[in-house]
Formats: C-alpha cells, sequence, structure tokens
C-alpha cells in the first residue's frame, strides 16, 4: 500500500527539525564561553593581545601584573616571542608605537629584578655655600659708651659764675657716632644642567665570515662602563627607505646587540636615534681561498665618551 505524502509533510520535518535542534543548542548543551583562554586564540589575535599588554606595560610599568597576563599565552619564551613580534610588526608596517612597546617589555622580562631601593639616612647638616654672608646687626651695647651715648650732666651743666665783664664762653658737648656697617650677600649662582653626550662610534670592523650567508650590519651599543644597554634605537636610511631596529632583541648575544641585513649594491647610513654621527656603509665583498668571493658585513661599537 502505497501511501501519497504531500510537500506539507516535508515543511512540518524541517520546522521540527529546527526547533528541535534549539532546543538542545540553548537549553540542554549550551555552548560554555567561560572555558575559553588565551591559549586557544588564533595567531593573530594572540599577536594583538601582547600588543594590548605592551601598550598597558608602558603606561602603568606593572611588570609582575604584565608578566601573569603574558603567562596565559602559555609561551615557552616570552621575551624571544615579543622580540620577534616587534620585529615582525616593523617589517609590516604596523604601528611603531606598538612594535616600540614590544620591545621594551622584551628587555624588561629578559633582564634580572631590579635591587630593592636602600632606605636614605640622613646625612650630616652641611655648611653654607661659600660667597654667601650673613648680614649682622650690631647691638648698642657693643658700642664704646663714649660714643654710643652722651652722658646727661654734660647736657644740664651749669656754668660757673664769672667775674662781670668777663665773657662767658659756653660749651656743647659733640656726640661722634661710629656708623654700623651694612653687608650685603653675593647672588647665589644658578647651576647649569649638563646634557649626556650623544653616542660616538667607538669602532668599525669588517666582518668576513661565509657562515652568516647574508650581509649583517652588527651594532653593540655601550655605556662607558662597556655593558651593554637595552632599548637604543638605531635608524638607518638609505635612498627610498627608512628602517628602524632597536638594541636587547637578542638578548642571548647581548643586552645591547642588534643587526640588520643589507643588500648588495645599496649605500647606507647609520645613525643612533638619540643622536651622534652618521656613518656611511656599504656591502663590502670579501674573498676566502675556500669559499671563494662572497659579501661580507660591518661590526660598528657605539658608546659615551
Amino acid at each position: 500500500m502505497n501511501e501519497q505524502r504531500g510537500s506539507w509533510y516535508l515543511l512540518t520535518g524541517l520546522i521540527l527539525g529546527i526547533v528541535v535542534g534549539l532546543v538542545v543548542a540553548w537549553g540542554l548543551l549550551p555552548l560554555n564561553a567561560d572555558a575559553v583562554t588565551p591559549q586557544s586564540l588564533r595567531a593573530d589575535y594572540k599577536d594583538a593581545y601582547r600588543a594590548m599588554i605592551a601598550l598597558a606595560y608602558d603606561a602603568t610599568q606593572d611588570l609582575t601584573r604584565a608578566r601573569s597576563r603574558l603567562a596565559l599565552l602559555q609561551d615557552e619564551d616570552p621575551p624571544s616571542v615579543l622580540a620577534a613580534q616587534s620585529q615582525r610588526y616593523l617589517a609590516a608596517g604596523y604601528s611603531f608605537d606598538e612594535a616600540a612597546s614590544l620591545a621594551r617589555l622584551a628587555v624588561a622580562l629578559g633582564e634580572a629584578p631590579a635591587p630593592a631601593p636602600r632606605t636614605p639616612t640622613a646625612g650630616p647638616t652641611t655648611a653654607p655655600a661659600a660667597g654667601v654672608t650673613v648680614t649682622s646687626t650690631l647691638e648698642a651695647s657693643a658700642l664704646p659708651p663714649t660714643e654710643a651715648t652722651a652722658s646727661p650732666a654734660a647736657e644740664d651743666a651749669i656754668t660757673p659764675a664769672t667775674p662781670e665783664g668777663t665773657p662767658t664762653v659756653s660749651s656743647t658737648p659733640t656726640l661722634t657716632f661710629t656708623p654700623i656697617p651694612t653687608f650685603t650677600p653675593l647672588p647665589t649662582r644658578t647651576p647649569t644642567p649638563t646634557l649626556a653626550p650623544p653616542y660616538v662610534l667607538l669602532s668599525q670592523n669588517l666582518v668576513c665570515d661565509p657562515a652568516f650567508g647574508v650581509s649583517l650590519i652588527q651594532v653593540q651599543v655601550t655605556n662607558a662602563a662597556g655593558e651593554g644597554v637595552p632599548g637604543v634605537e638605531i635608524i638607518v636610511q638609505w635612498e627610498g627607505g627608512e628602517d628602524h631596529f632597536f638594541t636587547g632583541l637578542q638578548p642571548e648575544i647581548d643586552p645591547g646587540y642588534a643587526d640588520f641585513e643589507m643588500t648588495p649594491e645599496v649605500a647606507y647610513t647609520l645613525h643612533i636615534a638619540d643622536g651622534g654621527e652618521a656613518v656611511p656603509l656599504f656591502v663590502p665583498e670579501c674573498d676566502d681561498p675556500t669559499a671563494g668571493r662572497f659579501f661580507g658585513g660591518w661590526y660598528l661599537t657605539f658608546t659615551h665618551p
């Protein structure tokens, strides 16, 4: 027996299927959004998450909170991941502020914790600065009696009687006062702050090592004690282009190290962003008995004078 069924049977089944699906999805088995963690995000969303953490660290300087937030991503080496993301952002043309924030956070995480500040102690009382004099007032009692005041008896003295016809001469005592010296303090000199000198080029060495495989500008930035300085911005320019990179993104080499890959037959100019001399550079050609002719690089060292 064949039963004829119309189109209403299919429509009724479709509606029942939709209703049952909604009941199961919304009522019986709803999606638990609380179980989503930063670790499960897509790669580009993880990059955005790290960038927001770096910008927040720049605003608050709270390294403990930044470290705990990055721990949610469960990266094996957070400083290296941040440094690599900073380089990718610079190469892809992202915001320079985000790239710099990522670099600063990578350096802060790679450094050792700073020592606890010592409690300041009260120092000895310093003497007044040289050249400053104090105005002194002399007391009246310090003056000699004969010069400070006149004796009342001298004013009320009566001239003795003289014979008639003799002129009488009366003398009035004269008081002499010694002026009190006034000392005027010398003007106080205002010290002029001395600005830190810019970085200067200490050495420039040719690097001919076929193991590199690329031509690099290797930069080492040190302080006066010879220690590497992280977070220093370096600018390299060429005709029609410019790039910015930072020291400290490869802490496994040195906190003050940075490098840039050159292209043959291109002239470059490199300088520290805070000021200093500009160094012209080109891709040198090296000759090795084993490897033959190949392109080399440069190793520059900048320091404070």
